[in-house]
């Protein structure tokens, strides 16, 4: 990875440079700048500073830049110039690499005691550089619910609808879902593995209807994912957004920089402290300070700056700025739980062409009177074993079931007052029963899709959980023994208008002055579905919302 680096990109300070390696910061392997006096940024003010780079800032560093503000972005990770990043295939060889935080939870209770692996983006892009590209928004009823159950008013389905379509270049072009034209690129059709077509039509003989745009008027059913690549490449939110940017001279990017604090004036929040190099800096902000670390780091750094419960932060000798209960709260997850068949035949390796083993999906509500899914079970053309399990074979697939509607809440809190403190993460994975009820139910659904005629050619024995499971207490079982993360954690800075709600709808930090908080972390209620593209529209609605406060 690239050295540490404060990098001020424009067009002019690049043109008829040479890339070398600690000189240079590469997005995707494109040559973008030559680093400047890390000293430059902070004799500077700025209108707005963003800590995270992840998939709100970089959209946020592109669209309040966009109209001469003058935009400070700090990045925890580096650069994000490895092929393997660019490479939609080699996404599971980022995990426990240095563009991955590598959360481990603290062992779970009701999931056999186990500690589960989150992979987060550290770089450039955040997770939107790590993940499996899927794009999905959600059911129109989540954003429903989120106005009229949470206070959050303007987040209904009708006013977040038209900030989806802004960021969005649709492959198949614009209609009344859909935006063409924008930053990110969504491709919507390819050629999928043949084991992954003959899953989908194993579905629909299961009686799963195709669904050819799950991100339309409809979101029930079996369907093809939607992804964010481009020519067969990684369409993250640091190549959509922050690449075409980081030309404007008003936008100033900081890598490998850890936020330490906010800075305060009273009840304002005026710029941040960050440790870089071992050395600590100050910047300050003239208009907003926006926090988007994501549902992890988020809640970490309004904790450390003095803002969240008050209990927790006196007994670690932190300074009572504003005491909010729901910081770190809600924390909200996905969950996924493999059914392994060994294949009948070799399974084919992936052809050239291929973009990902993330080819297909399924949206299943377990009740009809529900107002949306419940379920997004997920197919891979290959096993996916939990690192607890015995791995026979490298010859099969995977129907994971899924729940998307958790019951289970948990908390993210400080271990101690430092930032080398290591977070303590308590997701409480499957502490209510209706979770398990779900992942047991979706386990049939795998197990009935699999026995349908389309995959009669390709399936062989049931590695996981295996024919002698059978009962609904032995599935339980292996459902705590084999549940993972869908690695979409929300909701630990909500907003709303309850006692918990640590954001007004208008993302701000209830009880300080010019402070938001804008990523995953402050979804009030999670959607059916993967969460990256809903932190897109997020981003996009709050620059609109902090222009609009700013004239």
């Amino acid at each position: 990875m690239t050295d540490s680096k404060t990098t001020n990109l424009t067009r002019r300070s690049f043109i008829g440079r040479t890339a070398v390696a600690s000189g240079v910061l590469s997005l995707g392997g494109g040559l973008l700048g030559a680093s400047v006096n890390p000293a430059d940024a902070q004799e500077q003010s700025y209108d707005y500073v963003i800590c995270g780079a992840g998939s709100a800032g970089c959209v946020l560093a592109n669209r309040l830049s966009e109209d001469g503000a003058r935009v400070l972005l700090i990045e925890a990770g580096g650069p994000d110039n490895s092929e393997m990043i660019s490479t939609p295939m080699r996404l599971i060889e980022l995990w426990g690499t240095p563009f991955d935080w590598g959360y481990q939870t603290v062992p779970q209770e009701h999931a056999a005691s186990r500690q589960l692996f989150w992979p987060r983006g550290k770089t450039l892009g955040g997770s939107s550089s790590l993940n499996g590209m899927i794009y999905v928004r959600g059911n129109a009823s989540d954003y429903d619910a989120w106005a009229h159950d949470f206070g959050c008013e303007g987040w209904d389905y009708a006013s977040v609808l038209p900030y989806f379509k802004k960021s969005e270049d649709f492959s198949r072009g614009a209609d009344d879902y859909h935006g063409a034209g924008g930053p990110l690129h969504v491709t919507a059709d390819f050629e999928p593995h043949p084991l992954t077509r003959a899953m989908v039509e194993a579905a629909q003989e299961a009686g799963y209807p195709l669904n050819e745009d799950t991100n339309g008027a409809r979101q029930d059913g079996v369907a093809y994912v939607d992804l964010n690549t481009q020519n067969g490449r990684r369409a993250s939110t640091a190549v959509a957004f922050l690449r075409p940017a980081l030309e404007r001279e008003n936008l100033t990017l900081i890598t490998n920089a850890r936020v330490l604090n906010i800075e305060f004036d009273g009840d304002r929040a005026t710029g941040v402290t960050y440790l870089q190099d071992n050395e600590t800096h100050s910047v300050s902000a003239g208009r907003e300070v926006i926090v988007s670390g994501g549902a992890i780091e988020s809640p970490r750094i309004l904790m450390m700056s003095g803002i969240g419960p008050r209990e927790h932060l006196e007994e670690l000798g932190i300074e009572v700025r504003q005491d909010l209960p729901g910081v770190g709260k809600n924390l909200n997850d996905h969950t996924l739980c493999p059914v392994i068949y060994e294949g009948a035949q070799e399974i084919p390796a992936p052809s050239d062409m291929a973009i990902t083993v993330l080819h297909a999906h399924v949206f299943i509500r377990s009740d009809d009177a529900l107002p949306g899914p419940d379920m997004q079970p997920l197919f891979f053309h290959v096993p996916y074993y939990t690192p607890e399990m015995e791995q026979p074979t490298g010859n099969a697939f995977t129907l994971n079931a899924s729940g998307v509607q958790p019951a289970s809440h948990g908390e993210i809190r400080l271990s101690g007052p430092s930032i080398d403190d290591p977070l303590h993460i308590d997701p409480k994975v499957l502490s209510d029963d209706h979770d398990v009820d779900i992942l047991v139910k979706s386990i049939r659904q795998m197990r009935e899709i699999a026995a349908q005629p389309a995959l009669a050619e390709w399936k062989g024995r049931e590695i996981y959980p295996g024919d002698e499971v059978q009962s609904d207490e032995d599935l339980a079982d292996y459902a705590r023994s084999a549940v993972m993360s869908y690695h979409h954690q929300n909701g630990t800075c909500a907003m709303g208008t309850g006692e918990m709600a640590v954001l007004d709808p208008e993302l701000r930090v209830r009880g300080i002055e010019g402070l938001r908080v804008v990523d995953a972390s402050v979804f009030p209620k999670v959607m059916a579905g993967n969460t990256n593209a809903p932190v897109i529209m997020v981003a996009e609605k709050a620059a609109d919302l902090i222009k609009a406060s700013h004239n």
